[in-house]
């Protein structure tokens, strides 16, 4: 009963926001119903998981007459589930004063409208028990998407919203086709009937279903080629949307990518190696072109495009130890699946906390350009405390959940490269390199945020003028800088879930290699007791004596925040080492301060990036596109002679070929 409640409360609040004023007095009702359809959910998967850790195992299915099991709640779709009504009820607590906030901008009755759709398209693709009632959920979910992009009805948001429509619709052609052949050309199968008739297809098929389905699900979760849409579009949605689309619905098709590998009774080696590589590919120009934005929005797009290509490659890890049987790759299988399930849960926390944070940052200082950010800390110590938490998240730095994760993924590949063949164990040391790379330009473009955005001084006047936040804005926020203090002490019980052994508790550690666990509970400890001790020698060494405070010395020169390092110059060591992925470009504009003498000017430096994957790849397909239609179109203006004579030869040929 509390999974139908929290499935139907979004389809009747679509008709309840049509019905309500577009004004923040209606968007509040909204929220609160959305509100409390999102308990409703998390109760219930609550109550699911209390039942299954008891030992009692627990399946619901819903049935109808047309297409059989219609939905099917196990345990994967409850994990996922449980994220999105988490993410769910975080969006819905903020967008109260958000959208109250931006009234004139967005048409809240449609937005609202959109937004009920998309959870409840969400929820219905996961527990979708058949092919159809997938795909059919994974488009409204799709198309619900699409029109919070262009929410604001802005030519950059349409263009962005273009973009999306086109790669989602890509993505559910090959996701379908795929489905297609594992089904034998049934699209009313079940999964379970589905995973029965691919044990009966040739490596041929297979293997291009496999692809198939990799393209289409990859496009949705952000994977190279094919991720060009995400750092457009999830930045022009309303920053709860925002959230959502890259802390769930990135989620949602991690999980069709899961239940799609399920269906494959074997995985060939060259495709668990493919998913690795367009992994690893995918974190590196992820984490590359984070580090070089300034826009705050679109640095997240471009991370959650690293965080989702490192859950790739490990899935493909995983799929590629099984087939090697040479030595006992147990350990390092494991570390990989809670690498796999601690990073989907703390890159959910982290994204969804940092994109609500943007926003919060755009409603208070009107702008999402570090460049004209700049002590933040000062205008909102408590808000700033919650941001640093969730980017020392996001930074995997310790003691925090993530870096848990990250410790198990490093952990496993440190010990295949002990232990394994050698062949694996080259393979093995690759990989490692490639995941400390990116941590360490992802440390470095979240203390890029932080050190730009909250510390130093303001750089605009609307900045310095920054209004307190709202305490209903903030209250998410906190709530996931909590969650992601509290996921590096869930991190050890649910790897020994994971792993089949007993567990110990809040105080067990975390470790895969022999004599190299951590624990939580000690990390904590040592790190408070050094910040204690740093405070102690720093109260009893300090001159009691009043300080003279006085202007810095400026050599006679008026020190200003222009002065102050910004984040394009704080990249400029990555644009320069990467300009070949991120293909930068400085442009110096010199324009006469006298018309009469071009010799004395005002100087102007800009700076540019661009995506490789665009110039190369995007930009000339669209332009070959173009030309196939121009000549296309000139078939419009033939004679009609001409039209029967196509006719006739196409009967021709297709007699010949039915013979």
């Amino acid at each position: 009963m509390l999974f139908a409640i929290s499935f139907v409360v979004p389809l009747v609040g679509a008709l309840v926001a049509l019905m309500l004023p577009s004004d923040a007095r209606g968007n509040a009702v909204f929220q609160c119903l959305m509100i409390a359809g999102s308990l409703s959910g998390i109760f219930a998967v609550g109550l699911w998981c209390v039942a299954s850790l008891s030992g009692v195992p627990v399946q619901l299915f819903i049935a109808s007459s047309l297409f059989g099991e219609t939905f099917q709640v196990g345990f994967l779709s409850t994990f996922f589930l449980g994220i999105i009504y988490v993410g769910a009820l975080l969006a819905s607590v903020y967008a109260i004063p958000y959208l109250a906030h931006y009234e004139r901008l967005y048409t809240i009755r449609w937005l609202n409208v959109a937004s009920a759709l998309f959870i409840f398209g969400m929820q219905a693709t996961v527990v979708s028990a058949t092919l159809f009632v997938f795909l059919l959920f994974w488009e409204v979910m799709s198309i619900a998407a699409y029109f919070l992009v262009i929410a604001d009805r802005k030519s950059e948001s349409l263009s962005a919203g273009f973009l999306y429509f086109v790669m989602t619709h890509i993505g559910i052609l090959c996701i379908g086709t795929g489905f297609f052949i594992l089904s034998g050309g049934d699209p009313l199968a079940s999964f379970s009937v589905v995973a029965t008739r691919a044990l009966a297809l040739d490596p041929l098929a297979a293997g291009i279903a496999f692809v198939l389905i990799l393209v289409g699900f990859g496009s949705k979760a952000g994977l190279v080629p094919l991720h060009q849409w995400l750092p457009y579009a999830h930045p022009q949605a309303p920053s709860h949307s925002s959230a959502l689309l890259s802390g769930v619905m990135l989620k949602v098709a991690l999980f069709g990518f899961l239940q799609a590998l399920f269906l494959f009774p074997y995985i060939p080696l060259w495709a668990a190696v493919l998913v690795v590589v367009v992994g690893l590919l995918s974190a590196v120009f992820g984490v590359v072109h984070a580090a070089v934005e300034s826009d705050i929005k679109r640095l997240l797009a471009w991370s959650s495009i690293e965080n989702m290509g490192l859950i790739f490659s490990a899935i493909g890890a995983i799929s590629a130890l099984q087939h090697f049987n040479l030595f006992d790759a147990t350990p390092a299988l494991v570390g990989l699946v809670v690498f796999v399930v601690l990073h989907t849960l703390n890159h959910f926390i982290f994204k969804t906390g940092l994109f609500l944070s943007a926003g919060a940052i755009q409603f208070g200082a009107h702008t999402r350009d570090l460049d004209y950010l700049g002590g933040l800390a000062q205008k909102w110590p408590t808000f700033s405390v919650f941001a640093l938490a969730l980017i020392f998240a996001a930074s995997a730095l310790p003691p925090l959940g993530t870096f848990f994760a990250e410790w198990s993924f490093l952990q496993s590949l440190a010990l295949l490269v002990a232990a394994a063949p050698p062949v694996v164990a080259l393979s093995a040391l690759i990989v490692l390199s490639v995941v400390a790379l990116v941590a360490g330009l992802a440390v470095f473009t979240f203390v890029k945020v932080f050190a730009v955005a909250f510390l130093g001084r303001a750089r605009t006047k609307e900045t310095e003028d920054a209004q307190p936040l709202p305490r209903l804005l903030v209250l998410p926020i906190g709530v996931c800088a909590a969650l992601s203090v509290l996921m590096a002490f869930v991190a050890a019980p649910l790897a020994s879930l994971i792993a089949n052994t007993e567990t110990r508790g809040l105080f067990s550690s975390l470790n895969v290699l022999p004599d190299a666990s951590l624990n939580a509970t000690s990390m904590w400890f040592v790190i408070v007791c050094v910040a204690c001790i740093v405070l102690f020698l720093r109260s009893i060494g300090t001159d009691t004596r009043p300080a003279r405070i006085t202007d810095t010395w400026d050599c006679g020169q008026p020190l200003t925040p222009r002065m102050q390092y910004t984040a394009t110059g704080f990249a400029a060591p990555i644009r320069f080492f990467f300009r070949a992925l991120v293909m930068a470009e400085k442009n110096m504009i010199r324009v006469p301060v006298v018309e009469s003498n071009s010799w004395i000017t005002k100087n102007t430096l800009t700076w540019g990036t661009a995506s490789l994957w665009e110039v190369w790849a995007y930009q000339p397909l669209g332009r070959g596109v173009l030309v196939a239609s121009r000549m296309i179109a000139r078939v419009e203006r033939w004679s009609i002679h001409f039209y029967i004579l196509c006719v006739f030869i196409a009967l021709i040929v297709g007699i010949l070929i039915a013979l």
